[in-house]
């Protein structure tokens, strides 16, 4: 397959604490005329480039990627030696699979996020077991121990329930609190520890997100027999051509489990993390949850804990409306 065409387009939306995201959507024509969308969507504060710096990388490789012959056997291989940037990598990455090897009515599980308030939780808690949603992520780095410990209590009895501490505690301090609870209490618990170098004495499940790679090896990783699940998000670490090929083989071997997460991109993006967790089989609901924190959505995706991936996606005049195409 080669390419006809490559245009990149600016789009803003707003999210429902008041902060707008700034994003590059892709598009990408096959010489028959076959189109497909992809998203380009660095966080601030958690890419390590920016929106200015991916634009400038697609002007500067747009020659080579529409000369390129792209096949289901190399094409992988060729976005590796590119080197790209990671979000430029997974909106690449993505509309290229759309293209070569295109899914249809794929069902994935996705988990709830429950951030903020005490009351704010619960609230977001109840609305979501309303949406069917069974399994459900709960972000304690910003809550008190005594509200923590309460709310784990409550909400564990309603949901499959992911703890995530965003390493905020100490070991002695983390120790302590999960000493309450059973290890049947939640799914596992991601980044437990300040200090990562320690995971190995917490006695429950762990994941593992922005210890790895930089303060944990893929060795590391392997070593930890504690490790139940990887946490991966594609704008951030850069799509599956990025990801180190050993450590998949392993994952795939049973090693731990993969569980795609988003960075708060558009529905575009959304859809993409989950057509990713659709084509490598995963097993455990992904992290989309950031869609409910989109103020409004453009109905590629609706309000339910299953997220249908149908990578032929049409976008809605609403949200094309909004494009502002860059020179290239």
């Amino acid at each position: 397959m080669q390419l006809s065409s490559l245009h990149l387009y600016q789009y803003c939306f707003s999210l429902t604490n008041g902060n707008r995201r700034h994003v590059l959507l892709v598009c990408l024509q096959e010489k028959n005329g076959k189109m497909a969308w992809g998203e380009i969507a660095p966080l601030p504060g958690w890419s390590q480039e920016t929106v200015a710096q991916a634009i400038a990388q697609i002007k500067k490789k747009k020659k080579a990627l529409l000369m390129a012959t792209w096949t289901q056997v190399s094409w992988l291989d060729q976005l590796r030696h590119m080197r790209l940037l990671p979000s430029v990598s997974f909106g690449l990455e993505s509309a290229l699979f759309t293209l070569l090897c295109p899914i249809k009515d794929k069902v994935v599980e996705n988990s709830a996020l429950l951030m903020g308030s005490s009351t704010e939780i619960l609230q977001l808690a109840k609305e979501r077991l309303l949406q069917g949603f069974t399994c459900a992520k709960l972000k304690v780095s910003q809550l008190c121990f005594s509200e923590a410990e309460k709310l784990i209590h409550q909400l564990k009895k309603q949901f499959l329930l992911r703890i995530d501490v965003n390493q905020a505690w100490s070991t002695k301090e983390s120790l302590n609190f999960f000493s309450k609870f059973s290890a049947n209490s939640f799914d596992y618990v991601e980044e437990p520890f300040s200090k990562p170098s320690k995971l190995h004495l917490f006695p429950y499940s762990i994941a593992i997100d922005e210890s790895y790679p930089q303060q944990l090896s893929s060795k590391k990783l392997q070593s930890l027999t504690n490790l139940k699940a990887l946490i991966y998000k594609p704008t951030i670490q850069g799509g599956i051509s990025r990801f180190c090929p050993q450590l998949l083989k392993w994952i795939k071997k049973g090693g731990c489990q993969l569980v795609i997460s988003s960075s708060f991109e558009s529905e575009v993006g959304l859809l993409h993390c989950a057509a990713l967790a659709a084509r490598l089989n995963l097993k455990l609901a992904i992290g989309a949850g950031t869609y409910f924190y989109l103020k409004d959505p453009v109905g590629l995706l609706r309000e339910s804990a299953s997220l249908f991936v149908n990578q032929e996606m049409v976008l809605p005049n609403k949200l094309l409306q909004q494009l502002v195409e860059i020179e290239m």
